[in-house]
């Protein structure tokens, strides 16, 4: 339930902080008070569209704080913490408008986007406008009403899974049949192109091995002769060999180094080096050896060498790019196979997936009907409460006449309604009386409300258009949903107001230049003070405050 809300810069309020309780809260006060602008200012903690306009300065943040008790909601738990959002019993939820016009919404702290905080909010409180009744009108609004009373939801959003699955289907059937010639064109090619670069069977980096390895066969005449010429002048019969001439270096220290021993340094250094030169004069002399010339090889290599360059030049790619162009094709093949259907094939899928939605649109519509028959006699005996004796409501629930698949089922649904005796039932969007229509409104309302599970129901001036006794029963009713419920009602009826376990009053008062709304949990004495002046206006007599005890007795006994 809603405990306590936070206002700051909103409309006519400055800053307000207000506390809540369970059962049926009233908020009375005259009219341009600012009674539903606390409803408005929670609308924006739910998740709203935010107005920037509505900023009482225009140089702060707007800002409303919504604290919840969560601890008996057992689907907003889940879902916090599923969200990693839960924090406890107390769910916080605060949205802020800045002066240029962003909107911040937190949950438990916890930055989030409008989005998700609208998605949480559901778990929690429902507002029924004063201009709820025009929304009933709709034809899609009424159904939506009917399936969140039968607990459809989770089925319509199968039904319109399956609708999605079998529309995308008729798709590609559609397009298979106008594209199967050029498609099956388009594979052949794929499918030649990609074997022919199987039959080649490149590997990474093989065209460059492979001239690597051409280059030096067909060198190995020039290698051979130039390795045992350098073998020869590091080490061997040349009269200039560099390893004789270090010889003649290494006994010029040697003799040195008995005067000076820091040059043994050096001639230790010398000596490395000539034993590293003879081991290299012995590695290239070891190469010189071994290569020769091998003309089949050659000739092998030279005619890899060619089919992998006239493969490249047929698909206009270097060499060393055919590796990656054989993986490009081979995921165009993959895809265009596995989007390439079978015409028969896609129409089996079709009637499979359209058999499946039939079935669950058939389980709606019975949920539906038996919804309906509950609603009808609930609303029609709320209807004779509410001064329209004789008046009669009924859901209709027809088969489309056009059976066609869409995203809800196949049900033609239409709210009816029959006012007074005698006349026959006609379409709700046919009544002309905005009273009976604003009557009619609230029996729906009242009736749904105690099925949808929702712990906090506001009710904005929905009693329009009702006095009298019948503003009493509607205050009884309201009363009685307080008792499973906490309601909130922004009324303008003094018999509303006198049935609630709580009132607050909201008005207006002067803060220097402006104009500010403040907001009072009514005692007892307070109480029927208001009910005088909702009762007798301006000016309050001893008869009307009399009449406003006399209410508040009645009620309490």
């Amino acid at each position: 339930m809603l405990k306590s809300i936070y206002i700051s810069n909103f409309a006519i309020i400055d800053e307000l902080e207000l506390d809540f309780y369970a059962g049926m809260s009233v908020l009375t006060g005259e009219t341009g008070a600012g009674k539903s602008i606390i409803v408005d200012a929670l609308n924006l903690a739910l998740g709203n569209r935010a107005d920037r306009s509505a900023a009482r300065d225009a140089n702060k943040n707007v800002e409303v704080v919504a604290t919840l008790d969560v601890s008996t909601i057992k689907p907003a738990v889940t879902w916090l913490q599923e969200h990693d959002l839960y924090a406890g019993d107390d769910c916080v939820l605060r949205r802020i408008i800045t002066p240029d016009g962003k909107s911040k919404a937190y949950i438990n702290s916890t930055p989030c986007s409008v989005t998700v905080l609208r998605s949480i909010s559901g778990f929690f409180v429902d507002v029924y406008g004063q201009h709820e009744h025009q929304s009933l009108m709709r034809k899609d609004k009424q159904r939506e009403l009917l399936d969140s009373f039968s607990d459809n939801e989770k089925n319509i959003e199968k039904l319109a899974a399956l609708y999605r699955l079998w529309q995308s289907l008729k798709n590609q059937l559609e397009s298979a049949e106008s594209n199967q010639e050029s498609t099956i064109s388009q594979l052949e090619l794929i499918r030649y192109q990609h074997q022919e670069l199987e039959q080649l069977s490149l590997n990474k980096d093989e065209y460059d091995d492979l001239n690597h390895q051409f280059i030096r066969l067909n060198s190995a005449k020039e290698l051979n002769q130039g390795g045992t010429r350098i073998a020869q002048q590091l080490s061997g019969e040349s009269d200039d060999a560099i390893y004789d001439q270090l010889s003649s270096v290494i006994g010029e220290l040697e003799k040195l180094s008995v005067k000076d021993e820091g040059l043994k340094e050096s001639l230790e250094n010398i000596q490395s080096i000539q034993i590293q030169l003879k081991e290299t004069a012995n590695t290239i002399r070891d190469y010189s050896e071994q290569i020769s010339s091998n003309p089949q090889e050659l000739q092998l290599l030279e005619e890899r060498i060619t089919a992998i360059e006239e493969v490249a030049r047929k698909h206009k790619v270097k060499p060393s790019e055919l590796v990656a162009l054989q993986a490009s094709i081979q995921a165009d093949l993959e895809r265009l196979e596995s989007n390439h259907e079978n015409p028969e094939k896609l129409k089996q899928s079709m009637f499979e997936s359209e058999q499946h939605y039939r079935t669950l649109a058939k389980i709606i519509s019975t949920a539906r009907k038996s919804a309906a028959n509950i609603l009808n006699k609930k609303i029609s005996d709320s209807m004779q409460d509410l001064g329209m004796q004789g008046g009669r409501f009924h859901i209709d629930v027809q088969a489309k006449k056009l059976p066609e698949l869409s995203l809800t089922g196949l049900d033609d649904i239409q709210f009816m309604v029959q006012t007074n005796p005698g006349q026959s039932l006609r379409p709700l969007n046919k009544v002309v009386s905005g009273g009976e229509l604003s009557r009619l409104s609230l029996a729906i309302q009242m009736a749904t409300a105690n099925n949808l599970c929702i712990p906090t129901l506001i009710f904005d001036e929905v009693d329009t258009g009702v006095g009298g006794a019948t503003a009493e029963v509607v205050g009884k009713h309201l009363r009685n949903l307080g008792s499973g419920a906490q309601v909130f009602c922004v009324t303008h009826l003094p018999q509303v107001a006198a049935q609630a376990h709580h009132h607050y009053k909201v008005k207006k008062s002067e803060q220097g230049h402006s104009i500010a709304t403040e907001i009072a949990h009514l005692t007892e004495t307070a109480r029927a003070e208001e009910l005088a002046r909702m009762l007798g206006g301006i000016e309050m007599t001893h008869n009307t405050q009399e009449h406003a005890k006399e209410m508040l007795r009645q009620v309490k006994s």
